[in-house]
């Protein structure tokens, strides 16, 4: 009975628990970049990390501008080569809910890619009834 009551408590608490998420959803604007692809690979200390892919065949330059919602530059970098492959981890503890946008200006391209990322915030709430 004790050893009942005793999980019953610790799945109430870890069930009523508040949690908040940080969701990304990448996505284009102005259309989409077959050369051009951003994925959230996962969290390192609990921040969220993306990979960048830039698939080109030729050598090709390239500009990456990182901007918050508010049109800040964070972050800016020049890269070029052949199926450029770049890891960026997102400070959220810095950053808030601060939409995040991710532009990559091609040297041969007219339109640059632009993805989005957007923060969601969750709140699970759930009861359990255990019968004794």
């Amino acid at each position: 009975m004790k050893t009942t009551v005793k999980n019953a408590v610790i799945g109430l608490l870890t069930l009523l628990t508040v949690t908040t998420g940080f969701s990304a959803n990448a996505t284009t604007v102005n259309g989409v970049t077959p050369g051009a692809e951003l994925k959230m690979i996962g969290r390192v200390d609990n921040q969220p990390v993306f990979q960048l892919s830039l698939n080109n065949a030729a050598n090709e330059k390239y500009v990456v501008v990182v901007k918050d919602e508010f049109g800040a530059i964070l972050y800016q970098e020049n890269v070029s080569g052949v199926n450029i492959k770049r890891k960026y981890q997102l400070n959220t503890e810095e950053l808030g809910f601060v939409g995040i946008t991710i532009e990559i200006i091609s040297s041969k391209e007219a339109k640059p890619a632009v993805f989005t990322i957007e923060n969601s915030t969750r709140v699970v709430e759930e009861t359990l009834i255990v019968k004794q």
